[in-house]
């Protein structure tokens, strides 16, 4: 059977976020993922950029991201 590990002190736990994000904090943190995946892309657009490829590769992952915090973040806090 397995056991929870006892702490003497509160010095012993292990480490923890010192501010947590509250409930209706993580829609907007999906928000924000979201206007920086959109800003790669537009610069992806641009066509004097060398580095399109990455920015896309970049925009998409942020955008991705994004969303999905931010649905899960509606569904935490609606709920």
């Amino acid at each position: 059977m397995l056991r929870l590990p006892s702490y003497p002190s509160p010095a012993d736990l292990p480490p923890q976020a010192a501010n947590a994000i509250s409930p209706s904090g993580v829609p907007v943190l999906g928000l924000v993922l979201v206007l920086i995946g959109g800003f790669l892309l537009w610069r992806a657009a641009q066509p004097s950029n060398v580095s399109r490829r990455e920015e896309r590769r970049g925009g998409v992952a942020f955008l991705v991201l994004g969303c999905l915090i931010g649905v899960a973040g509606l569904v935490i806090w609606l709920d």
